[in-house]
């Protein structure tokens, strides 16, 4: 045998060598998302970009709340007006009210010169004078030309029937002319201020005639006495 022969079994034979994975190495770059950041798509730039919305339906809904607002609008306005009208109403009608009163206290301050001026007159007329008795006359219908201007109406009375509306009520006198009920003297002139009753009349009715006046009722009473007067 020889000597490289010797050698060549003496020498085992090694294995052949492997590479080992290098798992410290630095990572390699990461892949580009296209933004040239390092987000991975992560970010608002490299996200994906929201729907546009349909046109049509932001004018539908923009319209929509256009015809709401309209409405109510228009009933706050409706609501506005109507009150307003109230308003104006109700200030008329209390103007008028006060002017009514104001006009009640003054018309009624002059019924008491009337009615003394008719009072003057009725003497004039029973004394010699005739000019004082005309001078009356025309300053009593001048002012009672003013209170008809003003809305003043006398009250009818006399032959009349008792209205406690109209008339006031003093006494009561039997009457053989007149009916019960009906007016027969009047004391004292009412007047109406168009239509509602600034004073009313004093006066006396009539009871009826005095036969009935005095008669007493019919019933169980007078009954009995007539069977026993029998």
């Amino acid at each position: 045998m020889t000597l490289d022969e010797k050698d060549k079994l003496e020498t085992p034979e090694t294995a052949p060598e492997t590479e080992v994975p290098d798992t410290c190495a630095a990572p390699g770059p990461a892949a580009d998302p296209g933004c040239g950041c390092d987000c991975a798509g992560a970010c608002a730039d490299c996200a994906a970009p929201p729907e546009e919305p349909d046109p049509v339906a932001v004018l539908a809904g923009a319209l929509e709340a256009s015809e709401k607002e309209r409405v109510l609008f228009k009933d706050q306005l409706l609501r506005a007006r109507a009150e307003f009208d109230n308003y104006r109403k109700r200030v008329a009608r209390d103007a008028e009210q006060l002017r009514r009163t104001a006009a009640q206290d003054l018309l009624r301050d002059l019924l008491a010169v009337a009615d003394n001026l008719e009072r003057a007159l009725e003497h004039a007329d029973a004394s010699a004078d005739g000019g004082v008795a005309e001078g009356v006359r025309m300053v009593l219908r001048q002012m009672q030309d003013l209170m008809a201007s003003r809305g003043v109406a006398a009250i009818p009375a006399r032959g009349e029937a008792f209205d406690p509306n109209l008339h006031e009520a003093l006494a009561m006198q039997p009457s053989d002319d007149c009916p019960a009920g009906t007016v027969l003297v009047e004391f004292q002139k009412g007047y109406t201020l168009d239509g509602a009753v600034l004073r009313p009349a004093k006066v006396v009715v009539s009871s009826g005639p005095a036969e009935a006046a005095d008669t007493p009722p019919a019933g169980p009473e007078s009954a009995e006495t007539q069977e026993t007067n029998n």
